[in-house]
């Protein structure tokens, strides 16, 4: 059974991932971390969440007072919060997935050295579908990016504080692996309550290729985390990634 500590349960992420964990048959909430002194601290997750009911979980500020009850951590913040998340999981040796977005390559780079010692999913979108579109992608890369100019166009929430996203910045590291030599350029939309959209362009002369996704509410990214720290279960240390989860091969 997956036992989870959900990271930031009052953001818009983490309530959803708290829904999606309470749905599920196979899957227990043993705790729920908020950032240091915030005013619901001590409150019952489910009504914090939207449950409707109380669920015998109370919100704390001390991650390492639940940590040990879990076999998954699912966190979905900010940088700063996930690099010492990836600290007490490394500590503990407890599976993670990491759906914050906003790394700097450096701060990348110590999920990728922190996977010798635990199974993490490191992952800019756990939605099914867009991580199809990288599939497509990668085909499109190969067969017709040389004759293409490619851009990317990614519109967000005004909410959102990191631009790019990280969405269209795996998009692009999709297609720079075979085109490396190719400029993809990246447009920034922020504006509104849009929850997620992108939209890749193959421009060729005389036609032109669009391909977008919209995602309509979070409700897909929070699914898609906990199925990521379900398959996490039954692995080892290792970097993986949502294509692996879905069984995009």
């Amino acid at each position: 059974m997956l036992k989870a500590v959900v990271i930031g349960p009052r953001g818009k992420m983490g309530r959803l991932i708290v829904k999606s964990l309470y749905e599920r048959k196979n899957a227990q909430i043993v705790g729920a971390v908020a950032p240091k002194g915030a005013d619901y601290v001590g409150k019952d997750v489910g009504l914090l969440c939207g449950l409707g009911k109380e669920i015998n979980v109370k919100v704390t500020d001390d991650i390492e007072s639940v940590i040990e009850q879990c076999n998954s951590i699912i966190d979905f913040t900010f940088p700063a919060v996930s690099l010492e998340v990836l600290k007490h999981a490394v500590s503990h040796k407890k599976a993670l997935v990491c759906g914050t977005t906003g790394f700097k390559r450096e701060e990348k780079e110590e999920f990728i050295k922190a996977s010798q010692e635990i199974p993490i999913v490191f992952a800019g979108n756990t939605s099914l579908l867009i991580n199809h579109v990288y599939k497509v992608l990668e085909y499109l890369a190969q067969n017709v990016g040389n004759y293409a100019d490619i851009d990317i166009i990614e519109m967000h929430e005004r909410f959102k504080k990191d631009a790019p996203s990280g969405t269209s910045l795996e998009m692009r590291e999709v297609l720079k692996k075979a085109l490396p030599d190719k400029n993809v350029n990246i447009h920034s939309i922020r504006g509104g309550d849009v929850p997620s959209t992108h939209k890749i362009i193959f421009n060729l002369l005389g036609e032109r290729l669009e391909i977008t996704h919209h995602a309509t509410n979070f409700q897909c990214f929070a699914d898609g985390a906990v199925q990521a720290a379900e398959y996490l279960l039954s692995k080892k240390n290792g970097f993986y990634t949502m294509k692996e989860v879905f069984g995009i091969s």
